[in-house]
């Protein structure tokens, strides 16, 4: 089977997506609205100077043309109201869309506006649909408000690498617990929160370190803040690392904290999990599928303040018994759903019924 995903072909979970299709027989074309230019693999979709939301919106004769010469079995648009939305106008059928976000029209910042126009985007995304890959049940009442049929929605994470993801035998004594955040250094993450509650977690644990793994735009402004707060000693930004990397610092980490308001059920939790570190997350639907609070990871309030995070922190920090305790929950639940090959095989199984149903 050959599939056409649309996706940024930077982004760690686009490639692990692929690499888990191809290990399973499948060849993947990605083509990307973000790509500089073509590669092995790898179509340059649009162009990479004007903003990515141009292309999304006036690529589809540049999609159909690569599809024509493709010939791709399955296209898939990841997230609904970008890569979705120009799948959506190339005509092409089957057509599956991966939704990533609950909100599916999420913006970090209020703009009733432009939030019309993702609505109007997702709606017409999910109207061509043959197929939406929800990642999780939390997401259903959303793209059943935007107009998807529920017979047409897998829910369905598309997991992560179990051989990879590992937890270590015995991680190695730092002299204090060792937190960590592997999300974008977006402003919709809020790392300068944590690194400032962090600062706070000193006064307790003078010998924590903080690693900060992931680029994006805030990444100088979290430099310069680290300075400010005098702690850029104890804090690392070792930039983009490859998903191997990632597992290392996973496997040598204590705690991971995560504050963004909204989302699907998380990859990077995920990994924490199955890497045995201890979750801070984000109360909302999403993470309380995975997580219930006290059990097997801490949730907190999306508005919560910097003192209490900090709080939150410490009692973790303090608290080695309960996070042993919950890693070895986490392991079993992350084993049980969340294997990227079982996942990835059924969603291969669901490609080749439509495949052979618009064949007929």
């Amino acid at each position: 089977m050959k599939i056409l995903l649309c996706a940024d072909d930077k982004s760690a979970n686009t490639l692990a997506w692929a690499k888990a299709f191809r290990e399973i027989g499948a060849e993947v074309i990605i083509a990307s609205a973000r790509a500089e230019k073509s590669a092995d693999g790898i179509i340059a979709l649009g162009n990479p100077f004007l903003p990515a939301r141009l292309n999304f919106i006036f690529g589809a004769r540049k999609l159909r043309k690569i599809i024509s010469s493709e010939k791709p079995d399955i296209l898939i648009g990841y997230r609904v109201t970008s890569y979705g939305y120009l799948c959506s106008c190339s005509g092409f059928h089957p057509l599956i869309l991966a939704a990533q976000n609950e909100q599916i029209t999420y913006l970090p910042k209020p703009n009733p506006l432009r939030r019309k126009v993702l609505e109007y985007f997702a709606r017409k995304a999910i109207g061509k649909a043959d197929l939406i890959h929800a990642w999780g049940e939390n997401m259903l009442p959303r793209l059943k408000e935007l107009g998807a049929d529920e017979k047409k929605i897998l829910v369905m994470h598309r997991g992560i690498d179990l051989g990879l993801f590992t937890p270590s035998a015995s991680k190695p004594g730092a002299g204090g617990p060792v937190f960590i955040s592997t999300r974008s250094l977006f402003p919709e993450y809020k790392i300068d929160r944590i690194l400032e509650a962090f600062a706070l977690v000193l006064k307790n644990f003078p010998n924590a370190i903080f690693k900060i793994i992931g680029e994006g735009p805030e990444r100088a402004g979290l430099m310069v803040l680290a300075n400010t707060l005098g702690i850029s000693q104890i804090v690392y930004f070792p930039g983009r690392l490859s998903p191997q990397e990632v597992a290392v610092m996973l496997r040598s980490s204590d705690i991971y904290v995560s504050i963004i308001e909204s989302e699907g059920i998380s990859s990077s939790l995920l990994e924490a999990c199955a890497c045995g570190v201890y979750p801070i997350a984000t109360d909302m639907p999403a993470s309380r599928a995975l997580i219930e609070n006290g059990n097997n990871g801490t949730l907190v309030r999306p508005e919560i303040s910097i003192h209490d995070l900090a709080e939150t922190m410490i009692k973790t920090a303090g608290n080695v018994e309960m996070r042993e305790n919950s890693c070895k929950i986490n392991l079993e639940l992350v084993k049980e759903k969340f294997d990227f090959r079982k996942n990835t095989a059924k969603f291969l199984d669901a490609y080749k019924k439509l495949s052979e149903e618009a064949n007929r």
